[in-house]
């Protein structure tokens, strides 16, 4: 990875090296100047610079924080004893290892700054692996948060419209946890942006509904794709207006001086509480002896201490428990609960955890357990791939005792319950009912989609309308939501609500003669129902008289005396 340095730049590069998760310098270059940034397995840990006035101890004298003399009698050990500055510093007592954090932090920062003025320059990525932070050092330094600042600080507003490409992909919230579980601290525009990313709205339409100066929406929107928080989904773009794509100025919300927290992701639906999945009885392997947690630093609260235990056990159990335990979910789980165990479990072991002096030397514990938690997501969530593994489960089951014709049996495999299945499905129905009526659209067809296969008779018809409702408000996914309906309409012709919502896909496509039928279809299953009624009218003017009109166009219409 290299290239030149141009305004707008900086952000997009340091998301790429975090979001591959890599290791090593990041080098810029000017008339003969070095400033570096190291990265271990994505996160910032320290920097350096060839410039004598812009180095770590330099940086500090300058900030307050260590005198002239500290630093002289500081260097001298490092060129004797060639460690680095901050380990001496340490050693020495000039500074505690808190304090050393802070620091390192501090001087990332500067550095960065530094690259962010520059208008000329070049760039390279280094991978290297033994530059990385002392030995029980936390990381203080988010990347996002760097991000996030990078992008604060451009001040042409081209160089971000060009960055953000076309505006009329829709947005949604990243499905990598990675990325979405982040900690960051959001100013409360970018918390408010946030809040309007749903999966339905395009960027254009986000900074359109927006109350606030296009330029700084654009901005905000610009700062959460790079740190990843949200993403372009793979849907096709909508379709952009022929007026000015943004809004006129209006003034900004005051917010205030204290940032606050993102708002966390909206949750997914959380299932009722799940019986005992049925299994045969199988032999429990031997009892191994439990392994002892490494020694936590001394005078931890207890709530810390209970962490550090959770992630000992929680990376200890990896080696012997299926995907369904390390998600800790049943074998019954539909789609839906393996993404929600799946993102909640991700959160809790969100590799940014290390951040934390409590977890530091357990770092590469956490970063093993996510990385599980990822592969046991990536195979349940797909059918084909899932049912591979359940087929491998049951083959490496502890066979059975010999049959009466002398063959040796086989342990039957853990029966998934299919009526707890749809019983699961049918919640996943209802919670969309709610979701739409949220406007929360996507997030109600992501909960719908897997259930329908669990689903039958009316619930499914249920179902199906619900999908097609959620569709609807898709433009580019009319199609999908007349298939919906018709396939209703055929398995059970009296589903009035089906029939409506399929003349108003006639009616807003011109297609006057089906939108009448089926209008028709539902005064004949619920005469009493206006909206058909009124949009009859507005369809056949022509056949009817002002006294028709009034009430009795209807009843010759159906031959109702």
């Amino acid at each position: 990875m290299k290239g030149s340095v141009a305004e707008g730049l900086l952000p997009t590069v340091l998301r790429d090296l975090y979001v591959a998760r890599k290791t090593g310098f990041l080098h810029f270059t000017r008339e003969g100047e070095r400033r570096s940034v190291y990265f271990a397995a994505g996160s910032i840990v320290h920097a350096d610079t060839s410039v004598r006035e812009e180095r770590l101890g330099e940086t500090l004298v300058q900030q307050g924080l260590l005198t002239d003399a500290d630093l002289r009698r500081a260097t001298g050990f490092v060129l004797r004893d060639k460690k680095r500055l901050g380990a001496v510093l340490v050693e020495l007592g000039i500074l505690d290892k808190d304090k050393l954090e802070d620091a390192l932090a501090l001087h990332v920062r500067e550095i960065l700054l530094k690259v962010l003025s520059w208008s000329e320059g070049g760039y390279e990525f280094e991978e290297k692996q033994d530059a990385g932070q002392e030995p029980g050092m936390a990381l203080k330094l988010s990347t996002g948060e760097v991000i996030l600042e990078a992008v604060r600080r451009i001040d042409d507003p081209d160089v971000i419209r060009y960055a953000m490409g076309n505006i009329d992909r829709i947005l949604g919230m990243s499905n990598d946890p990675l990325l979405r579980f982040q900690k960051i601290t959001l100013s409360p525009t970018d918390g408010y942006i946030l809040s309007r990313i749903d999966g339905t709205l395009s960027a254009r339409e986000v900074m359109q509904v927006i109350p606030m100066v296009a330029e700084d929406t654009m901005k905000g929107l610009f700062g959460l794709l790079c740190t990843g928080v949200i993403e372009y989904l793979p849907l096709p773009p909508k379709a952009a207006p022929k007026a000015d794509p943004l809004p006129l100025p209006r003034p900004v919300p005051a917010a205030p001086a204290a940032p606050v927290s993102p708002p966390p992701p909206r949750p997914e639906p959380a299932p009722p509480a799940s019986p005992p999945a049925v299994s045969a009885p199988t032999p429990p392997p031997p009892a191994a002896p439990t392994p002892k947690a490494p020694p936590a630093p001394a005078g931890l609260p207890p709530e810390q201490e209970a962490r550090r235990k959770e992630v000992h056990e929680m990376f200890e159990g990896l080696k012997n428990r299926s995907h369904f335990e390390v998600l800790g979910i049943p074998r019954a789980s539909n789609e839906a609960q393996v993404k929600e165990a799946y993102f909640k479990l991700a959160k809790r072991f969100h590799p940014d955890s290390h951040h934390d002096p409590a977890l530091v030397d357990l770092r590469e514990k956490i970063e093993a357990i996510f990385i599980r938690l990822g592969e046991a997501y990536e195979v349940l969530r797909d059918r084909n791939r899932r049912s591979a593994y359940e087929s491998d489960l049951v083959s490496r089951m502890p066979r059975g005792p010999v049959g009466s014709a002398g063959t040796v049996t086989q342990e039957a495999a853990p029966a998934i319950d299919l009526d707890y299945e749809a019983k699961l499905a049918e919640e996943s129905v209802k919670k969309a009912e709610k979701l739409y009526t949220a406007e929360k659209y996507w997030d109600a067809i992501q909960l719908v989609e897997p259930a329908l296969r669990s689903l039958k008779g009316k619930m499914l018809q249920r179902g199906r309308v619900v999908l097609a409702k959620n569709y609807l408000k898709n433009p580019k996914w009319v199609k999908r939501a007349e298939e919906q309906l018709q396939t209703v309409i055929r398995e059970d012709a009296a589903n009035a609500e089906a029939h409506f919502l399929l003349a108003g896909i006639y009616q807003a496509g011109g297609l006057k003669n089906r939108a009448i039928h089926e209008f028709q279809k539902v005064l004949e299953l619920k005469p009493d129902h206006e909206p058909s009624q009124a949009a009859l009218l507005e369809l056949t003017p022509d056949e009817a008289s002002s006294e028709e009109k009034a009430g009795g166009f209807l009843k010759k219409l159906f031959g109702k005396s």
